[in-house]
């Protein structure tokens, strides 16, 4: 809360749905999430009213995101330069690939999150947004515990989905989900055939 109520911060954060992810790959929707929330902070994409809320109301996004800031990941870190007259963008990534189709320059960083301030500042905006996420997923979902263990696949989360089956926020292309055959209400109806 300090950190988005300084003054001169801009931010963005960018929520990419299970369904994208599955559609395109966890790397790409990764990419795809940074270059969103350096367009949210240029102002490019709309970051003001309910598409800048990362909420488990919304039935496109799911617990992949992404941060932007800098006077605004491992998703895309944002930082802005005052020039003379005008504001320019320089983003830098954590990571070692760049987004294609990015709005302004940009660089990458590996282990930029313990090398740059806004790097680090973004990846905890992110953190905390899906921390947030999953207490709203799991009063949706309350079998699998979300708030618990945030969705990583610990031992608890892989039974609830073995007993429950897979909501729609799991990824289907994750392992141990992608080796299963789902019926259309996400319950396991046996191994995929090789």
């Amino acid at each position: 809360e300090e950190l988005i109520g300084s003054p001169g911060i801009r931010y963005a954060v960018a929520v990419v749905s299970a369904e994208r992810i599955d559609e395109i790959n966890i790397l790409q929707a990764t990419l795809e999430g940074m270059r969103m929330a350096v367009e949210g902070v240029m102002g490019v994409r709309s970051i003001a009213g309910d598409d800048n809320v990362a909420s488990a109301k919304r039935t496109e996004v799911s617990y992949i995101v992404t941060g932007g800031v800098g006077d605004a990941d491992d998703v895309a870190k944002a930082t802005t330069a005052a020039t003379t007259e005008t504001t320019s963008y320089h983003a830098l990534i954590d990571g070692n690939k760049i987004p294609k189709d990015m709005p302004c320059e940009a660089e990458s960083m590996t282990k930029g999150d313990g090398r740059e301030y806004s790097i680090g500042a973004a990846s905890i905006l992110a953190k905390v947004t899906r921390d947030r996420l999953m207490h709203e997923y799991d009063k949706l979902y309350p079998e699998y515990n979300l708030s618990q263990h945030k969705g990583y696949p610990t031992a608890a989360h892989m039974s609830a989905v073995g007993k429950f089956g897979a909501s729609p926020i799991h990824r289907r292309t994750f392992a141990p989900l992608k080796h299963w055959e789902f019926d259309e209400n996400g319950k396991i109806i046996g191994d995929k055939k090789s």
